[in-house]
């Protein structure tokens, strides 16, 4: 079980932890779930569609072993410090890299509690129980309840284009990493692909937004974070730090 005197020392002094079950905890007040999968069907959804591979290779582009091979190099990086997986979701993609992975503390952040336990259960399902350093956190990426540069390595996959509000979320980033960390982020964006009429009539429904490259590095820009990138299909991989 989680340890949460661990989880205390990287929490804002005027944050208070609600236990929600064991191993996830909320900022919020019991029974406040303000995530927008936490709907009737919205996670199982997200679940089905979302993450299935073949979705994902003939829509956008894509394979999503490319999100295990992310995590796990990422991961890699460094050997001592936080880790925050921003956005967590279910762990359709990284569970198994995670399950074999014990070397430091983790933080799975996400605003929707129905996808956590849906990622707490497929953890559980893969080590038989959830390591004392590893935390699901029901919270808003965009308020992040941490105090500052204490995570060595942060992992958000396809949040950006979620939110109307990206250097927001950047800024948060960039306030809890360590001088020396790093960030890898994913997030779907226009491209010369027949998806892209796909993409804007998500974003035209409100399911999400529909962004060119120039205009994500842009706002990176704007924050003064520099990174580097890469494009496959409809999908940026993007790291700083």
């Amino acid at each position: 079980m989680a340890d949460i005197n661990m989880l205390s020392e990287i929490i804002s002094e005027d944050v208070t932890l609600n236990l929600v079950e064991p191993d996830i905890y909320s900022v919020y007040s019991t029974g406040d779930s303000p995530g927008s999968y936490d709907g009737i069907g919205a996670s199982t959804i997200y679940d089905v569609v979302a993450c299935n591979r073949f979705y994902n290779w003939l829509m956008w582009g894509y394979s999503v072993k490319d999100y295990a091979a992310l995590c796990e190099d990422s991961l890699a990086s460094s050997s001592e410090g936080w880790v925050l997986d921003l956005a967590c979701g279910s762990l359709a993609f990284t569970a198994e890299i995670y399950a074999i992975f014990s070397n430091r503390p983790v933080v799975f952040l996400d605003q929707s509690l129905k996808l956590l336990r849906k990622g707490k259960s497929r953890l559980e399902k893969l080590k038989g129980n959830i390591s004392e350093n590893m935390f699901f956190l029901h919270a808003d990426a965009l308020d992040l309840p941490f105090k500052d540069n204490v995570f060595h390595t942060i992992i958000s996959l396809n949040l950006l284009h979620c939110l109307n509000d990206v250097k927001t979320v950047l800024s948060e980033i960039k306030r809890v990493l360590t001088v020396d960390g790093n960030s890898v982020l994913t997030t779907l964006i226009q491209s010369s692909r027949w998806s892209n009429r796909y993409l804007n009539m998500l974003a035209g429904s409100g399911a999400l937004i529909s962004r060119s490259s120039d205009d994500l590095l842009s706002a990176f820009d704007e924050m003064e974070m520099q990174v580097t990138h890469e494009i496959k299909g409809n999908l940026a991989f993007i790291k700083y730090g």
